[in-house]
């Protein structure tokens, strides 16, 4: 399988189908953690690579030219994907399911805390002192 047009070419011509495994993909930045489902079918777990390098996720996959029903075929994708500020690099973790579903995902960092209220205590000294007189 080969692909002339970019995704981004595709998408805007409306020719992006979900029969395309190598461009069904879903980015999710959910509340509480950052997702990436990608339909590798076609690969087995040994023809796929997931590295991070710096804030990008890049996931590769790779297999030589085999024979099918067709005739011969071979297939290459390279994927990145920018990982989202608040998500450490090194909590990031992948898992393929059964039926060829690639996940990448990470959690964020909860940035805001639950609300609570500080109390405020009096001190008898001035925070500012006079200058000396000189």
């Amino acid at each position: 399988m080969t692909c002339l047009l970019s995704c981004a070419s595709k998408k805007s011509l409306g020719l992006m189908t979900k029969k395309c495994p190598l461009h069904i993909t879903m980015m999710r930045l959910e509340k509480d953690r950052f997702s990436v489902n990608l339909d590798v079918k076609h690969f087995s777990p040994e023809e796929l690579k997931v590295k991070v390098l710096g804030d990008v996720i890049e996931v590769h996959g790779k297999h030589e030219e085999r024979q099918d029903e067709h005739g011969f075929i071979s297939r290459e994708f390279h994927r990145k994907y920018r990982i989202p500020a608040d998500v450490d690099p090194l909590t990031i973790t992948s898992s393929l399911s059964s039926d060829g579903v690639l996940t990448v995902n990470g959690p964020r960092k909860q940035v805001s805390g639950p609300e609570r209220t500080i109390p405020i205590t009096r001190e008898e000294k001035p925070a500012v002192t006079a200058a000396p007189k000189k």
